[in-house]
């Protein structure tokens, strides 16, 4: 059990219940990696934990007649609370923590993890239940039309995937479920992942006390580098809220020879559109997406990990994969990066969308290895503070806590 873990909960005795609808494998996502890693530290302190999960992989071979009732079923599934009440009859647990009910299991499920009368707790990962695209972002720049409002804006930009279609049942969840107040009244306590975004939740009317701030983690972590790297890395999806297209023009402003190098870990919808931008550059090389054991061999060699995206982000695991290697930060100063990137003490800040800016920073961490030293051990420091498994571990099992004691006093 992690050192200290005992004093938050007598983990041994503790039965809980993880639910989460996963994303697609062709789509890797940050939020399934946390789910696996919370159930190996649980498992870790003791815990008897199950996992129940539905997968959206599963979608491609339902009957037609499934797959044309799924709009529905994203607003209010059925098929999610039966299956929840299943699970909570048969494992019979003390708490039920929900990750991610989209598309499978709707926020109905809410309902009936409230009716079993043990501790709901949930994990805010993202903006969904205030934004149908979950992002806040909209026509290259962060967009709060839909903040503590109906979400009208968005069907009429038609912000889910680009299509108004797709996006009318996600505004329905939003709006129905804000209307019933699900997470408000069924949830025990809130978490999420940085405090920008309880920020935000508390700022469309959320209750700010049921809600605590519990960073992610990386287990087994890389051993610290022992002196900065060269290459630039930039671990990310490749899609316009990221702004990998920024870091790249900054990059070719700040070395046109192409050294030191960059290279670029990750896939998605813009992929192509970059390569043919930028792929025959000198120094640029991409990657395609890595596995986390292929990404700590290319965090050994980095000078830093460049995050420059345009949205505000929830907790990106770039930060903290990067932090557990005594590596520094190079993000945009916008939304939670501004919260987790101690400027000039664990990486460098620049003006989000702003390639000159991006030029800079690439440029003072190149041309100083005293620089990069210097915040690659204050990334170190910050990740044993904050975002190690044996904190984040005391501060999950805490909050595990108050839901418990929360539902015992209803």
């Amino acid at each position: 059990m992690p050192e200290g873990s005992s004093e938050s909960l007598d983990a041994s005795n503790l039965r809980v219940l993880v639910v989460h609808s996963r994303y697609r494998s062709d789509g890797p996502s940050g939020e399934n990696e946390v789910v696996q890693d919370e159930l190996r530290l649980l498992r870790d302190c003791g815990c008897v934990t199950e996992l129940l999960e539905l997968r959206s992989d599963d979608i491609s071979s339902w009957p037609l007649s499934k797959k044309v009732a799924l709009p529905a079923r994203v607003v209010w599934s059925a098929e999610g609370r039966r299956v929840l009440e299943r699970s909570v009859l048969q494992f019979r647990p003390d708490v039920i923590h929900i990750h991610n009910t989209f598309p499978l299991f709707s926020p109905g499920v809410f309902w009936s993890a409230r009716a079993a009368g043990v501790g709901v707790v949930h994990t805010l990962h993202n903006f969904r239940p205030l934004c149908p695209a979950s992002t806040f972002f909209r026509d290259g720049r962060p967009c709060e039309e839909c903040l503590g409002r109906l979400p009208f804006p968005a069907v009429r930009f038609s912000c889910y995937r680009g299509s108004r279609l797709a996006t009318i049942p996600v505004a329905a969840m939003v709006g129905l479920h804000g209307r019933l107040r699900t997470w408000q009244t069924c949830v025990d306590r809130l978490i999420a992942v940085s405090a920008y975004l309880r920020d935000k939740y508390i700022e469309a009317g959320w209750p700010g006390e049921k809600i605590r701030v519990k960073h992610n983690t990386v287990l087994h972590p890389p051993e610290p580098t022992p002196r900065p790297g060269s290459a630039f890395l930039c671990m990310s999806r490749l899609s316009s809220e990221k702004g990998v297209d920024v870091l790249l023009e900054g990059w070719r402003r700040a070395f046109p020879e192409g050294t030191p190098p960059i290279r670029l870990a990750g896939s998605g919808d813009q992929a192509g559109r970059l390569r043919a931008e930028y792929g025959g550059l000198p120094g640029v090389m991409f990657l395609g997406h890595l596995d986390r054991d292929a990404l700590f061999r290319e965090l050994s060699g980095a000078r830093a990990v460049v995050v420059p995206s345009r949205w505000y982000e929830g907790s990106p695991r770039a930060v903290i994969e990067a932090y557990a290697a005594g590596v520094p930060i190079v993000a945009s100063r916008i939304g939670s990066l501004a919260e987790l990137v101690d400027d000039g003490a664990t990486g460098l800040l620049t003006a989000p969308g702003d390639p000159d800016e991006m030029a800079s920073a690439l440029r003072r961490l190149a041309d100083s290895h005293e620089l990069a030293t210097q915040l690659g051990k204050g990334a170190r420091a910050r990740y044993e503070r904050s975002y190690s498994p044996d904190v984040t571990v005391r501060e999950l099992l805490a909050i595990y806590r108050e839901a418990i004691a929360s539902r015992s006093a209803v």
